[in-house]
């Protein structure tokens, strides 16, 4: 989507336009993943994260949006002056970045780093430690006796052959 916009932009033909449409075909694909598929997934991990993933997620497509927009009046129809597009790309940036920095923090203030498959180790904490933790606390998460092996060979409760 960017290069097709920056090929886009420094295209003099009318060419520049086809460049907007493929950009704006690939940003409709990502809009339709993270707006469906992301939003699944996120829905089996609980309520409040889905409805930071939500909140996140609409705002994130929403400001992207505007960015074909703000192409169409710039670089693509010439619509607006320099310093215009440049407050405007400047404004959407911040939204885009600092903003969304900030809503995705507020909205992970209360869900546990473990619930995402995270573990956030501590400054003092030994790094083997954390390892070995890890390690264990997968095993027992295992169901029905079933381990595999650092050979590969998987063991059962009733067949312990390796």
């Amino acid at each position: 989507m960017i290069i097709t916009g920056l090929v886009g932009a420094l295209v003099e033909s009318s060419y520049k336009w086809g460049y907007f449409v493929f950009g704006c075909a690939a940003f409709l694909w990502v809009a339709w993943t993270v707006t469906m598929t992301g939003r699944q997934y996120a829905t089996t991990l609980g309520a409040d994260i889905s409805r930071t993933y939500t909140i996140c997620g609409v705002w994130t497509i929403f400001l992207w949006f505007l960015y074909p927009i703000a192409w169409g009046i710039c670089e693509g129809g010439n619509v607006i002056s320099s310093d215009s597009e440049a407050v405007f790309y400047g404004v959407l940036d911040i939204m885009a970045k600092p903003v969304f920095g900030a809503l995705l923090l507020w909205g992970h203030r209360n869900i546990d780093p473990a619930r995402l498959g995270l573990h956030v180790r501590d400054y003092h904490e030994d790094p083997d430690y954390v390892a070995d933790r890890n390690t264990a606390h997968h095993e027992e998460k295992r169901e029905g006796g079933t381990t595999t092996t650092t050979n590969g060979a998987t063991t059962t409760a009733t067949d312990t052959t390796v």
